[in-house]
């Protein structure tokens, strides 16, 4: 008798010990189901966020490739050449480079009423205080990878091109001016005929004129000043 009774409370303590296993196993289990619940909910909320914005994204992206398609052809009689640039950034800088004879314009395209983002806004600071330059870069491919940049010569065009000292010394010679009104041949080159006038003249022994006289004649004869005539004199041996 007394072994049924010590049978009789083993067992019950063990169903007692199991009851309460079961029982906190089942609110574990609750508990674990409401989390889950609650995460996908989240997870729920999170993906639908995310499908708005994407279309959202979606809509402004369609908006601002029609916007750029619209523009490159506005744009085409405008310029001789359009290069459309292409880059890996999700919001671009630039969008395209106008080039015609007068001027190399960077061009962004965007929807009326868009604002500038900051690196759009970077690359126009850059480019009005004339932070710009033409670089080519030569690419070794084949064993050693290499990308250097190539030295560029100046071009030289009609406002850089440096002017020769004479150009730039060069004034109007007032004294030649002012002779020429008197003596239309001052200054001017000595011509084989002037030569022998003057020779021919100088040496007839027949004129009895004093040389200061002949210097006159001359002058008035050869259309020249009296300093020109002495010193072609004196050149071809004549005094």
């Amino acid at each position: 008798m007394m072994l049924i009774l010590v049978w009789a409370i083993i067992m019950t303590i063990t169903l007692g010990i199991l009851v309460v296993v079961l029982l906190n196993l089942k609110k574990k289990h609750d508990v674990d189901i409401q989390n889950k619940e609650n995460e996908i909910q989240d997870m729920n909320q999170k993906l639908e966020q995310k499908q708005t914005k994407s279309y959202r994204a979606g809509v402004n992206v369609t908006s601002g490739d029609y916007s750029q398609i619209l523009g490159e052809f506005a744009l085409l009689s405008k310029y001789d050449s359009i290069i459309t640039l292409s880059t890996t950034s999700r919001q671009p800088s630039l969008d395209l480079i106008g080039i015609n004879d007068e001027s190399l314009d960077f061009l962004e395209l965007k929807k009326k009423g868009a604002g500038s983002t900051n690196s759009e806004q970077r690359v126009r600071k850059l480019i009005e205080e004339k932070k710009v330059a033409y670089k080519i870069f030569d690419v070794d491919l084949p064993n050693n990878f290499s990308v250097k940049e190539r030295k560029l010569k100046e071009i030289k065009t009609k406002e850089n091109k440096p002017k020769s000292n004479q150009v730039l010394n060069k004034k109007p010679n007032l004294q030649k001016i002012e002779s020429q009104k008197v003596n239309p041949e001052a200054y001017e080159p000595w011509t084989k005929e002037n030569d022998e006038s003057l020779k021919s003249y100088w040496s007839d022994k027949s004129n009895k004129l004093s040389e200061d006289e002949k210097i006159q004649e001359l002058c008035e004869k050869l259309g020249r000043n009296k300093g020109g005539i002495k010193s072609r004199l004196k050149k071809l041996g004549l005094s």
